[in-house]
């Protein structure tokens, strides 16, 4: 009876932890806003760097489990690189630690205070809700853990719940419980919180709870894997170096246990605080080792998630947040920046034919994904030249900048005009249709004459002499010529075949002639830019 009497006290109350930390949690997430993922995808370009904001923003939103999900998802859109979010994920692990040490110092206590301060912030001002919500989520998530300790406090008395839990300084045993319960309530705050209890309680001790704590960061970690599966191959590997990052440092402790039990001894404390100093310690230690060992990290993951797939990343290859106070060192970085986009843009249309010949979702999304950042560079572009234009210019050189932003223009209204030769292949592969062999080689034959013609275009932007000036417009009428021939077979097909549907291949040499007429748009602009004196 008094099993019964315990499960139906401690249950509910983990459940309140439960809802409290995940409301917690979006809480402060909606607190942020987009700046949230801003700052993630700003700050960590060095993985100490990263491992200092994996741990500070974990410990606010009181979820590895949400730090490392939202790090892979930003893997995914390009945001961070792969390489980039492994920082962010070793310092995950000691944000979470921050729940443990606040209830060892008996948090619990003010919880009451918390939830009486946020809900009046709440009802009697709406223009500060978005700020009470945070302050009463808080201190339910404390409140519940303190019904937690008074549910469990029975279990002192109880012979087989002792025994129970006396079987829990099996290692093995007791990684595997913490494993699991933190699977199923992904949530590793609820488990270690749980742990903390009980060892204020005096059911467990270092070498049962130490060894749930290596369970509840390998179990943690199932959910960014589960978040990962489907999601293009870097944000893959982001969630397995997470599951890997716990589950190696869980095996390099486990034979020196009885050490670490002993050095966290000797520092001294309450018992609750000893548990919270070893889940602190042994992940602060875990990320140093990491953080050494990177390099042959990422080539561990690397091998274990193969694959050959271009890591497509919302960034600018030459441009920075501050451009050279010369005006020329200026031009001549978004020059190249220009030359890079075009890069981006043939890349697009590459990827769009092969949508043609081999489709599948993963494809589609790498497109729309070049599309956006075809936009992003446009963006950046057009801000660093504005950034210029409100220097102290010459004539020329105040021409030279309005030039470059219609090139830049015309390079993103390439792209979108490759999306919308992209959404065919979509529509097709959605509805089940295809195209004919004879028609998808028509289209890649004038797809790669055309993307030849744009790199030779890209090679000496924004410059075009006249020799090359020639060269690229005589191109231009090769293709122009290629597709009024294949707009010809087109008719004839109609005419003999009476179960011929070529609506599909029209609407998409089409979007190649517009294309080319934009390509010469481009061209012309840079004839302008040659023309004026340097």
């Amino acid at each position: 009876m008094v099993n019964l009497e315990i499960l139906f006290g401690v249950l509910p109350a983990l459940i309140l932890f439960l809802y409290g930390i995940e409301h917690f949690s979006d809480e402060i997430k909606n607190l942020a806003g987009d700046k949230f993922r801003e700052l993630i995808g700003k700050l960590t370009k060095n993985p100490v760097r990263g491992v200092f904001l994996g741990a500070f923003v974990t410990s606010i939103i009181q979820s590895s489990t949400a730090t490392t999900v939202i790090t892979v998802s930003l893997v995914n859109s390009g945001i961070i690189s792969f390489t980039n979010s492994l920082g962010i994920i070793f310092g995950s692990n000691i944000g979470t630690t921050i729940t443990a040490q606040l209830i060892a110092l008996k948090l619990t206590s003010f919880a009451p205070v918390f939830i009486v301060i946020g809900f009046l912030i709440t009802f009697f001002s709406k223009k500060h809700k978005i700020i009470g919500k945070p302050f009463f989520y808080f201190g339910l998530v404390f409140y519940a853990l303190a019904l937690v300790s008074a549910a469990v406090e029975p279990i002192k008395s109880d012979p087989a719940m002792i025994e129970l839990f006396s079987n829990l300084s099996n290692i093995p045993l007791a990684v595997i419980v913490g494993f699991v319960f933190t699977s199923v309530v992904q949530s590793s705050s609820v488990t270690t919180g749980l742990i903390i209890v009980l060892t204020q309680n005096g059911l467990i001790d270092l070498r049962a709870g130490i060894p749930l704590l290596l369970g509840a960061n390998i179990g943690t970690s199932t959910t960014a894997v589960l978040a990962s599966l489907g999601l293009n191959l870097y944000a893959r590997r982001a969630g397995i170096a997470n599951l890997m990052f716990n589950i190696v440092g869980s095996l390099l402790l486990i034979p020196f246990i009885d050490i670490f039990i002993y050095f966290i001894k000797n520092l001294g404390g309450t018992p609750a605080s000893q548990m919270a100093n070893a889940h602190m310690i042994f992940n602060i230690i875990t990320a140093i080792i990491f953080l050494f060992l990177i390099k042959q990290f990422t080539k561990l993951i690397n091998k274990m998630v193969p694959g050959e797939e271009d890591e497509i990343l919302f960034e600018t290859k030459y441009l920075t947040e501050n451009l050279p106070e010369n005006n020329a060192e200026a031009l001549k970085l978004i020059k190249a920046e220009l030359k890079y986009s075009i890069d981006i843009t043939i890349l697009l249309y590459k990827q769009t034919v092969n949508m043609f010949k081999r489709p599948k979702k993963a494809g589609f999304a790498k497109l729309e994904k070049l599309e956006s950042l075809n936009d992003y560079l446009d963006e950046k572009i057009e801000k660093a030249i504005l950034t210029v234009s409100h220097r102290k210019l010459s004539k020329n050189e105040a021409k030279k900048t309005v030039i470059l932003v219609q090139i830049s223009n015309a390079i993103e209204q390439l792209g979108d005009l490759g999306e919308d030769l992209g959404k065919i292949s979509f529509e097709m592969f959605e509805s089940g249709k295809d195209m004919s062999y004879e028609s998808i080689e028509a289209v890649d034959t004038i797809n790669k004459k055309f993307k030849a013609t744009l790199l030779i275009l890209k090679e000496n932007l924004p410059y075009v002499a006249k020799k090359m000036h020639n060269k690229i417009k005589g191109s231009e009428e090769e293709i122009l010529n290629l597709i009024n021939k294949k707009y010809e077979e087109h008719i004839e097909r109609l005419q003999e075949e009476n179960d011929y549907k070529g609506g599909t291949f029209v609407e998409s040499i089409s979007i190649i002639e517009s294309s080319v007429s934009k390509m010469r748009e481009i061209r012309k602009l840079c004839e302008k830019f040659t023309k004026l004196k340097t």
